[in-house]
């Protein structure tokens, strides 16, 4: 009885090797999808919004608006949303920036904003690199701004250059120490006005 019992659980060669390889198969669908499912949590949070602070207008009387702000990659591009905190298609700022240039800045979707320069900074104990782009329209006057932009923040400020000033802070909370950086070190970075022609005098 004992003999016709252990030979019951006996598993011939050829279906032991059958098994293996479904119990492999089976453990290597269970590694896909927890691959998945985390490359899906990364992805989402990278979508998550955050909620700041933005101050904008002349120094000492700046307004304040709250806003939520996400980054994610839509194909080679990164995306950067300023949006209201009200359920509804309201953008402060919209940015895109393709992951392998930084020489274009696009606003919204069709406002390219050329690259003017790079400075780097230390701040939270390492280097960060903030790039200056020129927003600038044609037959416009007086809206030409300055958006200090880095990878990791987004936009950190915009200066109009008309109004001097005049700018806008974003989540100061955080970034005021970046922010103080750019505006005592602004001149590092050139200058997204064009010199004056000359005009040399016939006498």
């Amino acid at each position: 009885m004992r003999s016709a019992l252990r030979n019951s659980f006996v598993i011939p060669a050829k279906a032991g090797v059958h098994f293996l390889n479904l119990y492999m198969k089976y453990i290597l669908s269970i590694l896909s999808l927890l691959f998945f499912f985390s490359c899906k949590t990364e992805e989402n949070k990278i979508g998550e919004y955050q909620i700041f602070t933005m101050k904008s207008g002349p120094e000492n009387s700046r307004t304040i608006d709250s806003m939520k702000y996400r980054v994610f990659v839509e194909k080679n591009k990164r995306i950067y949303e300023y949006k209201s905190l009200e359920n509804d298609s309201t953008y402060f700022f919209r940015f895109e920036k393709n992951i392998n240039n930084d020489s274009i800045l696009t606003r919204f979707y069709d406002i390219d904003c050329e690259l003017i320069d790079k400075v780097d900074f230390q701040f939270k104990n390492k280097k960060v690199s903030v790039f200056k782009y020129a927003y600038d329209l044609e037959d416009m006057a007086d809206e030409e701004e300055d958006y200090y932009f880095t990878e990791e923040y987004g936009l950190i400020m915009l200066q109009n250059i008309a109004w001097l000033r005049f700018n806008v802070l974003i989540n100061e909370e955080e970034l005021k120490p970046l922010q103080d950086s750019i505006i005592n070190n602004h001149y590092k970075f050139k200058s997204s006005i064009p010199p004056p022609i000359k005009i040399e005098s016939k006498n």
